[in-house]
């Protein structure tokens, strides 16, 4: 039986799996400068001919960089890493009923200025449903979703902004004031639709505040085994599979969570399958469905999960070879897993242990391709 959880995260040597997936976000950070100060400036320029009031937006970020949960991606440029920055107007720019053509002025407005911006960078400029999209280098995007809130909200969260963008910029911290059910995502196609960033935000780090930073690396180690096998193209977002880490620690109860890495992370990947395999209703939204997957798509995941399940099942209780233990956790993870026999142990008397236990046998994994980490 082997402990491979120094493969996948110590404080005492600089190469484990954890510190592999950290990914470098100064390009994104600074893209993300030059874009927040782009449109301040045009919409400071230009918001009065255009929407008939001076307008000055807001933003804050989101998603993995907020959760502090990126990775580096697995297989570039397919793969990105990603920073989604919200951009904020008051709801009086929407003008009544949340008519079409108000979301329409909105992106039409952010395309023009960011399309400018794409090319003094030498960037490329994607129009996604929900957002524009900077793809600012082969693996990495931004991403700028655009949202109205309440004027008067809107003018209290400015000014206590700008109070506090003199000591730093950390968008959660200002997420706070925010209204809590009066947010308006801007769509290409759906004109307008009710959406809150923090509600999930808050889920997250609400989760991480019970169950600590264990929580938070788990989620990653769930993101890269699903990005090494490709099952991004199967629609398996980050957030469920942050939803289903939560809903595998509340199913064991935090007095029981294993304290080694691998048993905890097995204890997980034990579940997996069968989540995948049903609907998994929004924790900030019940009435939404997290799983987004087709009959056909769950299917698939869920055998992928299996697999998963079966070489960490082996690897931790099962295996006297420390070799062995890599190849099946490498198998399941890739190779940004490094290949460290040393940080390896197996039991004096595992080999006894191994020897009363009946045989598993998982199938040898297609050989493709290969990133060091």
């Amino acid at each position: 039986m082997a402990n491979v959880s120094k493969l996948l995260h110590t404080t005492t040597d600089p190469e484990t799996f954890l510190v592999n997936l950290e990914a470098e976000d100064s390009e994104l950070k600074e893209a993300k400068r030059k874009i927040r100060t782009c449109l301040r400036l045009a919409f400071s320029e230009a918001s009065r001919e255009r929407f008939s009031a001076d307008v000055q937006p807001r933003f804050f970020t989101q998603g993995s960089s907020s959760y502090r949960t990126l990775n580096d991606p697995a297989w570039p440029p397919s793969q990105q890493k990603d920073l989604d920055d919200g951009c904020y107007l008051p709801l009086s720019f929407v003008k009544g009923e949340q008519p079409s053509q108000a979301a329409k002025q909105f992106f039409e407005f952010v395309d023009a200025v960011l399309s400018e911006l794409a090319e003094d960078e030498g960037w490329t400029l994607i129009k996604k449903p929900t957002c524009a999209r900077l793809e600012i280098a082969r693996d990495a995007h931004v991403d700028i979703p655009l949202y109205a809130i309440p004027d008067h909200d809107f003018a209290l969260l400015e000014a206590r902004a700008q109070r506090m963008e003199k000591a730093y910029d950390h968008a959660p911290k200002r997420w706070e004031d925010l209204p809590s059910n009066a947010v308006l995502l801007a769509h290409r196609d759906d004109d307008w639709v009710a959406s809150d960033p923090r509600k999930i935000h808050r889920w997250f780090l609400d989760a991480v505040e019970i169950y600590g930073e264990r929580l938070r690396r788990d989620c990653r180690y769930l993101k890269a085994w699903r990005d090494h096998h490709h099952l991004d193209d199967e629609k398996l977002s980050s957030i469920m599979l942050m939803a289903c880490a939560r809903s595998a620690y509340e199913a064991i109860r935090r007095p029981f969570l294993p304290e080694r890495e691998d048993e905890r992370l097995l204890s997980i990947v034990t579940r997996l399958p069968a989540m995948l395999s049903r609907d998994m209703a929004n924790p900030a939204s019940k009435d939404e469905n997290l799983n987004r997957m087709s009959p056909e798509q769950r299917v698939r995941t869920a055998a992928a999960a299996e697999v998963l399940r079966d070489r960490l099942r082996e690897a931790v209780q099962a295996c006297d070879k420390k070799q062995r233990a890599i190849s099946l956790m490498q198998a399941a993870f890739g190779t940004r897993l490094p290949n460290r026999p040393d940080l390896v142990s197996i039991p004096v008397r595992a080999e006894t242990t191994v020897a009363a236990q009946p045989k598993t046998y998982v199938s040898a994994p297609v050989v493709g391709r290969s990133q060091s980490g």
